[in-house]
């Protein structure tokens, strides 16, 4: 898994400083910092990949803040945004002297903040792909070429060298690229297909490691409710149940199918879909797991039928 990229949002504001943290902190570790000051002597001993200033801070404002910042061996280069309430002429030059990126006025929404971040870090080549988008791209580049697609294919081999990758993962994409480029079909599907297997481990391996354990009883129930989702066309609502599915630790095979489901409802392709859930529903029941679960639960002592979890329930 990629870490995250780091953002210093420098505000004078205290509650613009939590908003934006808010807005951020589920893709990227936010700094905040109440001072031009605190900014400058931060990076002083710490480098961020970006930077949003406020324009207008007390003391210090945000144009003397940047001078400050390129003096130091980790502000030099590091993209700025600035958040400004007011987009005059001075702040424009100065800024356009300084280097700055972009320009955000407020006040600004928390849609807009990420696309202008996401912009900033895609021009510079470094936004990072997550690794089951980047599962998925792949794939999809692995079928371009089984069908003969082999231009499709190497633009968006192109396009996913874009991004920022694990450098592991980046150095096989490139040598498959370049496998292609030599008309070696056969030898970059190879490599794709080991990059997929690759992906497929780090992710399994990263969600058990913090995701929370759930019966075989359990995910059953839940894939009840996918496949009723849907048999009434409610997209959304199974991709959303999958998703919050895939947080637990679960055995491979269930993962690599959820996977799998989570593709198929991402393209709107739901009969796929449904089939695949199907299919899982089908292995769930006859893996041991589950079976000594029903076992266990028809030896239990009966009470008032208030707290027992009935597995004829998820049937």
């Amino acid at each position: 898994m990629l870490e995250k990229m780091r953002i210093m949002v420098v505000d004078d504001n205290t509650v613009n400083l939590a908003t934006v943290e808010q807005d951020l902190k589920d893709k990227y570790e936010v700094v905040p910092m109440l001072s031009g000051r605190r900014a400058v002597n931060y990076l002083y001993q710490k480098s961020v990949d970006l930077i949003l200033l406020d324009v207008q801070m007390p003391i210090m404002d945000g144009i003397d803040t940047l001078r400050e910042i390129r003096t130091q061996p980790n502000g030099t280069t590091v993209p700025v945004i600035f958040l400004t309430s007011k987009k005059d002429k001075n702040t424009v030059i100065e800024g356009s002297k300084l280097g700055i990126m972009d320009y955000i006025t407020k006040p600004f929404d928390a849609e807009d903040l990420q696309q202008r971040i996401e912009s900033v870090f895609k021009r510079l080549g470094r936004f990072p792909m997550e690794e089951d988008e980047l599962l998925k791209r792949v794939r999809e580049i692995i079928e371009d070429l089984n069908e003969g697609r082999d231009k499709g294919a190497k633009h968006k081999m192109e396009e996913v060298l874009g991004y920022q990758i694990n450098e592991e993962i980046a150095g096989r994409l490139k040598n498959a690229q370049e496998k292609m480029g030599h008309e070696q079909k056969g030898a970059a599907i190879s490599m794709l297909e080991r990059v997929t297997r690759l992906l497929e481990k780090n992710m399994n391996t990263t969600s058990k490691s913090s995701a929370m354990p759930i019966s075989t009883g359990e995910i059953n129930a839940r894939l009840l409710y996918v496949l009723d989702d849907l048999n009434n066309f409610k997209i959304r609502e199974a991709t959303g149940k999958v998703v919050d599915l895939q947080k637990f630790d679960l055995p491979d095979y269930v993962g690599v199918a959820l996977n799998e489901v989570k593709e198929k409802l991402d393209s709107y392709d739901d009969d796929e879909a449904e089939q695949l859930v199907r299919d899982l529903l089908e292995k769930i029941k006859k893996s041991n797991a589950y079976q000594m679960g029903n076992k266990k639960e028809k030896e239990a002592p009966k009470d008032d039928g208030s707290a027992s979890y009935h597995y004829s329930r998820l049937l």
